[in-house]
């Protein structure tokens, strides 16, 4: 959990970052803004940190390892060394942002840069620098009262309520590459990927959020790769162990892989040994650490589970919702057609 009740931003650097490709360029400025008005201060605040709910955290890495050939690992680090370097080091983090920038469909924008103080996170109280990116502008309207007349206008501006690209970097576990935290509203399609993979070098920390994540996603990809076309497993037989995966999350304090798949593949051995060789192979693709046994962390569950939507949708007439024993329900045809077989005890 992020706590900024008693955080306070010391200071900030803007520059205009234009599209390398389109060679638009960058305005650098020379010098910090200072922050004199109460109300800009609490419009910043909520800018940069609304979007940082729950702490999802990355750690800045390098193709070989070195976190000490990331050069944003290394402008943060000279920034926590002496927090006076902040806008010496934002020109440099600027620069290397438009360097990362040649997607033709990478938009232009303004990035802030800013130190702020006594952060608290996981009770421990920290310092961190925030890394914001503005790239869309909204327009606004602004009523103009004057003696005997009131005109209306328009301006165009940042929407303090949409922060679309971002990053906290927590003043912690620096020779583990510091802990990160991002925001990019805008990362639907691989060239918005420059932001995490090409600008930041970053990679999920081996922690009770992400492993909570990964094994959800592992469930929900080895379902459909490879139950579905080896086994030929019908629907109903999916959501079964897409709904006990569910439950395990929800009511399981702590996860042991082998519980785990015992009680989501009803000790099938075939199916697990199955799920541990799928399991292997997204491990060594995705370059990720897995543990065995970890807490689940609820703030994980809360965003995955979604994708663990147990819903059969039959035609545009019926959706049938399974809960639970998937042996009360059957697929069965007759002259008629398909048709689901459903035992029960009470209607309500």
């Amino acid at each position: 959990m992020i706590n900024l009740a008693a955080a306070l931003i010391e200071s900030v650097s803007i520059h205009g970052i234009g599209v390398k490709n389109e060679n638009e360029g960058i305005n650098i400025s020379e010098h910090p803004i200072i922050l004199e008005d109460d109300i800009l201060k609490e419009l910043l605040f909520k800018y940069f940190f609304k979007s940082f709910k729950e702490p999802e955290f990355y750690g800045f890495t390098f193709s070989n390892d070195d976190i000490n050939l990331n050069p944003m690992f290394n402008f943060a680090k000279a920034i926590f060394t002496d927090p006076e370097l902040l806008h010496n080091q934002s020109i440099f983090i600027a620069k290397h942002l438009y360097e990362q920038s040649s997607h033709p469909n990478i938009k232009p924008g303004d990035l802030m840069i800013a130190y702020i103080e006594d952060i608290v996170i996981d009770e421990v109280m920290v310092n961190a620098i925030g890394i914001f990116k503005s790239e869309s502008k909204d327009a606004f309207l602004k009523i103009q009262h004057q003696s005997k007349q009131i005109d209306l206008a328009y301006e165009h501006g940042v929407n303090v309520e949409k922060l679309d690209k971002g990053c906290l970097i927590i003043q912690d576990e620096e020779s583990d590459g510091y802990k990160v935290c991002i925001v990019d509203k805008g990362n639907k399609n691989n060239e918005a990927q420059y932001w995490k993979d090409d600008f930041l070098n970053i990679k999920a920390k081996n922690d009770d959020y992400h492993n909570t994540q990964h094994f959800i996603d592992i469930t929900k990809s080895f379902i459909q790769e490879r139950l579905v076309p080896e086994f030929e497993m019908e629907k109903f037989e999916q959501a079964g162990i897409l709904n006990r995966t569910k439950e395990y999350f929800k009511r399981v304090e702590r996860f042991e892989e082998d519980d785990y798949q015992e009680r989501v593949f009803f000790s099938n051995k075939e199916i697990i040994d199955e799920f541990k060789e799928y399991k292997q192979e997204y491990v060594e693709n995705a370059d990720i650490q897995l543990d065995n046994e970890f807490f689940v962390s609820p703030s994980a569950f809360k965003k995955n589970q979604r994708y663990l939507k147990s819903i059969l949708k039959l035609d545009k007439n019926f959706h049938i919702y399974i809960h639970g024993n998937h042996d009360l329900i059957s697929k069965e045809k007759d002259d008629k057609g398909t048709f689901y077989k459903i035992y029960y005890e009470e209607e309500s």
